[in-house]
């Protein structure tokens, strides 16, 4: 429309000079004239047809002008609409044009900003891969799985990146067979960990052009399910020790024992025994849930540490004596700490028995302590059997027992060190041991200042 109405004027405008050099010759019907008047007419038209070029061009140029800026992105002004002709229309089909693109563009803009927060905020680790195996993108989940950057891998060849074949091999499967595919990985390189990895073709146009790899750290909780499996067995098989025993006495009694005094009154002493065992497992086993459940707020005072030592260095003088034990509390004097004083009594109650059992006749028992930079180390220090190396770092885990039928024998439940582990955690402090086998242990735990 606008290029037949752009012909017109042009054609109007020669047609319209013909006619005035018709005029113009039928003016001088002198011959000699003649030139002179053709002359005129080419030289008119010649003028008039650059007027018009002039007067059409000049809002297609200032058009050319303001659409150099949209294709900038520059939206801010809009193209001046001083005719109601084609013109005048096709500037305001291009405004807008101007605004619809505008709109778009934030629209994009929006969405690819909440994609990027939800692609960036990701616990899950996400990579990017496209048809030729080149990474095209990482979050910073992957970065911090597998240590490198996202700068140093964009574009390269996946296995240049992360040097593991079950992750590439799933890879080229999804972009082989454009399905989604799913796996659990146990890595031992470039990380030891266990990985879900979920794994989705990208397709463009009908056809696979990449893959979309999300990679879930499953390693922690692998390890509380593996946990949780000792845990059962463990609490399964604490149990049933002592219950075996006691029913099998108490079958015996039932059978005639009962009327033996002397051996039925050893029978019941052994049920007794076996009952307390019972007790004290099942509540130590309500005590560590609720320490690890934390129920209850700790109530924190101010107390003096040297004190409580005393106090239950007292409770077990019938055992130190037993084993000639030579006991030192060398605490300071009125050495206070803030701290929730059942709990820390419960703290020195499970190590200073250990301390005991676990100690050689005539052998000592050394509570100490140190102020470091930014904390106060308490040591309780004994001449036992020690430790072997390889159960140093399983101490505190529950049910964890060095020698298993001394632990028993000695009425350990295997939960003694746990519950003083997770009370000092509770308290922001950290508990640890160092020992020989064979020439003694020395357990810490601290409080920071």
């Amino acid at each position: 429309m606008f290029k037949e109405r752009f012909h017109f004027k042009l054609v109007f405008s020669y047609l319209l000079v013909v006619l005035i050099s018709f005029c113009i010759v039928a003016f001088f019907l002198d011959r000699s004239l003649i030139f002179f008047g053709i002359s005129l007419s080419i030289f008119m038209a010649f003028g008039l047809g650059l007027f018009v070029s002039a007067q059409t061009m000049k809002p297609i140029r200032r058009m050319i002008q303001f659409v150099s800026r949209f294709a900038e992105g520059d939206f801010s002004r809009t193209i001046p609409q001083d005719s109601q002709d084609e013109i005048g229309q096709l500037a305001v089909t291009l405004n807008k044009m101007a605004q619809d693109l505008e709109n778009k563009i934030r629209e994009i803009q929006t969405k690819n900003q909440h994609l990027e927060a939800v692609f960036f905020s990701m616990i899950e680790g996400v990579i990017v891969v496209n048809g030729a195996g080149q990474v095209v993108s990482i979050n910073p989940a992957i970065e911090n799985i597998f240590g490198i950057t996202k700068r140093s891998v964009e574009g390269r060849i996946f296995l240049e990146v992360i040097r593991n074949n079950d992750i590439f091999e799933i890879i080229k499967r999804v972009l082989a067979k454009g399905e989604f595919f799913s796996s659990d990985l146990s890595l031992s390189y470039p990380v030891k960990k266990i990985f879900q990895v979920n794994a989705s073709p990208i397709f463009e146009k009908g056809v696979v052009s990449g893959c979309l790899l999300v990679i879930h750290d499953i390693t922690e909780i692998r390890k509380l399910e593996t946990m949780r499996q000792d845990f059962v067995a463990n609490v399964s098989h604490e149990l049933k020790t002592p219950l075996t025993s006691i029913k099998g006495y108490v079958e015996t009694l039932l059978d005639g024992a009962l009327e033996d005094k002397d051996h039925g009154r050893k029978f019941l002493k052994i049920v007794a025994e076996h009952t307390e065992r019972l007790n004290q497992l099942i509540s130590d086993l309500l005590d560590l849930s609720a320490i690890e459940s934390q129920e209850g707020p700790l109530k924190v005072t101010v107390f003096d540490l040297k004190a409580l030592v005393q106090k239950v260095l007292s409770n077990f003088q019938a055992q130190i004596a037993k084993k000639g034990l030579d006991v030192s509390n060398k605490l300071p004097s009125s050495l206070m700490v803030n701290a929730d004083q059942g709990r820390m009594e419960q703290v020195l109650t499970n190590l200073i028995d250990n301390a005991i059992k676990f100690n050689k006749p005539g052998g000592f028992i050394m509570i100490s302590s140190k102020v470091t930079e930014n904390a106060i180390e308490f040591v309780i220090e004994d001449a036992g059997i020690g430790i072997p190396p390889n159960d140093v770092p399983r101490i505190f885990e529950r049910f964890y027992r060095v020698d298993k039928a001394r632990s028993r024998e000695l009425g350990g439940t295997g939960l003694g060190l746990s519950i003083v582990k997770h009370i000092i955690e509770m308290h922001h402090g950290s508990v640890g041991v160092e020992s020989n086998e064979g020439f003694g242990s020395k357990f810490w735990f601290t409080f920071p200042l």
